[in-house]
């Protein structure tokens, strides 16, 4: 049986002197090895819920809350963000705010949260070689991280977080900064972290991204979760359009071109989806007998 690694339970949440909520009754679960993402407008609260997921909501932020968070059994406003950074870490939508402006290269970077912890030396630098070849920051290492350019400090804010190697990695729009190669390349890692256990909660923009990779999707506006489901239950649904969304590419073109009952699934979400079902259709065209 699967556990539930992070429990929400009505959470709601308004920040110090404003007069509106961010978060309002919202509850979810997110099991371990899920891949979650989070979609909705911009100020719909999906960045609050991830600063409350890791703790700085209430332990950073100032501002009242109701209901509970759990993360793997931690109450979130019982323990510390340290403590629940052994569990959970965080991938801020501004890279530069992952940085710690201590270090004076790259490499001292990445040591920053492991020094934290007491990882023995050769250990630490083991970690940073391995991190590094994977989020291609190699070349970097040396560098100050306040000369980097957005993209190169996006990944080194990325590596930062994984290498602590985390239960669950929360991800607030981490490929702003990147252009689409260098964010098709972070999301294969991605991928391939999630595929080896790792929890995702993700907040992205890009649907074809959210439909490819997400297990659940959870839809968010004016701080409430308003539809909730896999993929294809959520960019299916009628109400999608309401709440200020709107379905991946692929599903809009495979709808106009297929008819309406022609197939049992006249819809995909996906480039593999919709490649491979516009074959099929293809084929059975070329294949029909003509009519008399």
């Amino acid at each position: 049986m699967t556990s539930t690694l992070i429990q929400v339970s009505h959470f709601s949440y308004r920040y110090n002197q404003e007069s509106e909520v961010a978060l309002k009754n919202v509850h979810l679960e997110v099991a371990a090895g899920e891949f979650v993402a989070m979609i909705g407008a911009n100020g719909s609260g999906k960045s609050t819920l991830c600063n409350a997921l890791v703790g700085l909501i209430p332990n950073y932020f100032v501002g009242y809350s109701e209901g509970r968070i759990t993360v793997d059994g931690k109450d979130t406003a019982s323990v510390s963000v340290g403590e629940l950074s052994q569990t959970i870490g965080l991938v801020f939508q501004n890279p530069f705010n992952q940085l710690s402006y201590t270090a004076d290269t790259v490499a001292e970077e990445l040591a920053y949260g492991l020094g934290n912890r007491g990882v023995p030396r050769d250990e630490m630098f083991s970690k940073i070689k391995k991190i590094a070849e994977l989020m291609q920051i190699d070349e970097l290492l040396d560098k100050n991280p306040l000369e980097l350019s957005g993209g190169q400090v996006q990944r080194v804010a990325l590596a930062s977080a994984i290498i602590l190697e985390p239960k669950i990695l929360v991800l607030d729009e981490c490929t702003t900064q990147l252009d689409p190669i260098g964010s098709e390349q972070i999301m294969d890692i991605i991928k391939k972290l999630n595929e080896s256990g790792i929890t995702i909660v993700m907040v992205d923009h890009d649907m074809e991204r959210v439909a490819e990779l997400a297990d659940k999707v959870y839809v968010l506006q004016h701080g409430s979760i308003v539809l909730g489901g896999t993929p294809e239950e959520v960019f299916c649904s009628p109400q999608l359009a309401e709440f200020s969304v709107s379905p991946p590419d692929y599903y809009e073109i495979t709808k106009n071109v297929i008819q309406p009952g022609y197939r049992e699934k006249d819809f995909a979400l996906t480039e593999s989806q919709a490649i491979a079902l516009l074959q099929e259709v293809l084929y059975e065209d070329r294949n029909q007998e003509p009519q008399a």
